[in-house]
């Protein structure tokens, strides 16, 4: 007699799904991926529109207390390197290197 646990079948058993935040969930929607360009390759003094942010939970906050949630109508000033300077609305807004390459927009 052993007292090894029996293992189910391969048929009967369902896969384990747990439930994960994906990335920008509060400020992504679906579109199609050939209207969305990071804003690092946006062209300078072209309105934009942010339309994802490919980032979590911090960043959202960053965004959002910036005065750039989703929808939100920007436009590149300059670039400094990969840096670039945004109007929003009357402000600027410098951004770094590391946030422009996980924010999507469109051109108007």
């Amino acid at each position: 007699m052993s007292d090894s646990v029996p293992v189910p079948d391969a048929e009967t058993t369902e896969p384990v799904v747990q439930a994960v935040r994906p990335h920008a969930e509060l400020l992504t929607h679906s579109l199609d991926e050939s209207q969305k360009l990071p804003l690092s390759q946006a062209p300078v003094q072209v309105p934009l529109r942010i339309i994802a942010v490919r980032a979590g939970k911090s960043l959202e906050k960053r965004m959002i207390s910036l005065g750039m949630p989703l929808g939100t109508e920007v436009e590149i000033l300059y670039r400094r390197g990969h840096s670039v300077v945004l109007v929003v609305g009357s402000s600027r807004i410098a951004l770094g290197s590391g946030m422009v390459g996980k924010i999507m927009v469109e051109v108007i």
